[in-house]
C-alpha cells in the first residue's frame, strides 16, 4: 500500500473513532463533552492533509481528477469547514454528525472500482484551473455541511415533538440557530461556487462542457434554495429537508462529470 493510502486509512480510523461516541449518544440520548473526539477529529484531519499532499506528489498535480480523489478532497474540505465554523455550532456536537459522513466518503473512495488511478502529470499547472476546481469542491463541502446541519435540525425537531428532553437535546444549538446556520452554509457554498464559475470565463472552456453544465445546475438548485429560504417561502423544517436531501444532486453529479 502506498504512503498516501496508508495516511488516508489512518485518517479513516481516526474519524471512525470519533463516530463511536456519536452512535452511543444517539442510542442513549446522553452526550458528554470531552477532548477525545476533538483530538481524534484533529488527528484525522492531519492524516487527511498528509494523504492529499502525498497523493499530489504521486500524480504531479492537485488530486482532483478521479471520483475517489474528489471524494477525499470534499471530505477534507468538510472537516476544514467544521473546524472553522465549529465554535458557532459547538464543535464537539457538529463533529458527532460530521465524522460519519467523512468515514462514509473515505470508505466509498476506497471501495470504488479502480480507486485512486494513476493519471499523467500535467506538463504545466494552470493556477486558474486548479483554483476553479478547488473552489467548486469546497463549495460542495459547504453544501454537505448544510446537509449535516439539516439533519441536526430534523433530529432536534423530532426530540421536541416526542418530548425527548435529555442530555443530547441540551447539547444541540437552539433550533432557530440551526435554521439560520443552514442559510449561511448554503450562502457560503453559493459564493464559493459563483467564484469558481466566474473563473471559467477566463478559461478556454466551452459552455457545453458537461462539468460546467452540471456545475451551473447545482448553482441553480442552491440559488433557488437560498432565495426560498431568504423569502421564508418554506418552513424551517422544509428548508432543513431541502438542505439534507438536496445534497444528493451534487453528490451524484460527481460520477456524471468525472
Amino acid at each position: 500500500m502506498t504512503p498516501d493510502r496508508i495516511a488516508l486509512l489512518l485518517s479513516t480510523f481516526a474519524f471512525l473513532a470519533a463516530v463511536v461516541p456519536a452512535l452511543r449518544a444517539l442510542q442513549t440520548g446522553d452526550w458528554r463533552r470531552g477532548m477525545a473526539q476533538k483530538l481524534t477529529m484533529a488527528l484525522g484531519f492531519v492524516f487527511q492533509t498528509g494523504a492529499i499532499y502525498l497523493r499530489g506528489q504521486v500524480v504531479g498535480q492537485c488530486p482532483m481528477k478521479s471520483v475517489s480523489d474528489i471524494l477525499v478532497f470534499i471530505a477534507w474540505s468538510v472537516v476544514l469547514l467544521y473546524f472553522l465554523v465549529g465554535t458557532t455550532y459547538r464543535v464537539s456536537l457538529l463533529g458527532m454528525f460530521t465524522a460519519p459522513m467523512v468515514v462514509a466518503m473515505h470508505g466509498l473512495a476506497f471501495a470504488l472500482p479502480g480507486a485512486f488511478p494513476d493519471y499523467a502529470a500535467k506538463p504545466k499547472i494552470d493556477a486558474l484551473v486548479e483554483l476553479h476546481a478547488a473552489l467548486a469542491l469546497v463549495a460542495y463541502a459547504a453544501f454537505a455541511l448544510a446537509c449535516v446541519t439539516g439533519v441536526m435540525y430534523l433530529l432536534q425537531e423530532r426530540f421536541l415533538k416526542r418530548h425527548l428532553i435529555g442530555g443530547l437535546f441540551y447539547q444541540l444549538p437552539p433550533i432557530q440557530g440551526l435554521a439560520k446556520a443552514i442559510q449561511r452554509q448554503v450562502l457560503l457554498g453559493l459564493v464559493l461556487l459563483s467564484a469558481s464559475l466566474a473563473i471559467t470565463f477566463k478559461l478556454d472552456t466551452p459552455i457545453t462542457n458537461p462539468k460546467l453544465v452540471f456545475a451551473w445546475g447545482v448553482w441553480g438548485l442552491y440559488a433557488v434554495m437560498g432565495f426560498i429560504a431568504w423569502r421564508h417561502a418554506l418552513s424551517p423544517r422544509q428548508t432543513a429537508w431541502l438542505a439534507a436531501v438536496g445534497f444528493v444532486i451534487p453528490f451524484i453529479s460527481l460520477w456524471l462529470v468525472t
